[in-house]
């Protein structure tokens, strides 16, 4: 299935879609990971929705939301630091112009083939973040995540690093993390010849 990759600002989107990926969202989260977040109807918003981030929306070749992952610079309010701080075990968030956070990535693949754990539609949601770093002059990425799929990233051979040791919250066990936007990380998504251009 042929699928369409796009980051940009919320106002570059169509508000439907957008809502969309709200509803997305809460059927991710609320719906089939069980996660105690609020949704408001059927629509899973949180305040940094409201700072101006970059979206990732992936549609299918039938033109339906399948996949979406939200982006924002580290200088300001983000979860990592204003949720989750004691990810950080005491020490101070990576805050700077080339550090971003990945947050609220959500994805209805359908049963698609799987490399490394995820499905080929992850894999290039994971690239286009990449050239849009690349793009924006961004060199490391902070996430937090499960340790799942902490796993998963690292056999697909991204360069990270945990921010601290992993604590259960809620119902996950979570763990923060800085993806290096590497030659390592960049290779083995794309090979070495996309790291030498």
């Amino acid at each position: 299935m042929q699928t369409t990759i796009r980051i940009g600002l919320r106002q570059e989107f169509d508000n439907e879609l957008i809502n969309e990926m709200y509803r997305l969202r809460a059927r991710v989260f609320h719906g089939r990971l069980g996660w105690e977040i609020p949704t408001i109807a059927g629509m899973e918003i949180d305040g940094y929705d409201a700072l101006g981030p970059y979206y990732m929306l992936i549609q299918g070749e039938d033109e339906r939301l399948r996949g979406c992952w939200r982006l924002m610079p580290t200088e300001g309010p983000n979860m990592l630091k204003d949720t989750f701080p004691q990810l950080l075990h005491g020490a101070a968030a990576p805050v700077g112009r080339h550090i971003w956070e990945l947050s609220r990535w959500a994805i209805e693949t359908g049963g698609e083939e799987q490399s490394f754990g995820f499905t080929d539609m992850t894999i290039r949601a994971i690239q286009e973040v990449m050239r849009f770093a690349q793009r924006m002059g961004i060199t490391h990425y902070v996430t937090v995540t499960t340790t799942p799929i902490e796993r998963m990233l690292r056999r697909a051979g991204l360069d990270i690093s945990r921010l601290g040791p992993p604590l259960q919250i809620g119902i996950e066990r979570a763990v923060a993390l800085d993806v290096a936007v590497s030659a390592k990380t960049l290779t083995s998504l794309f090979g070495p010849v996309a790291v030498a251009a």
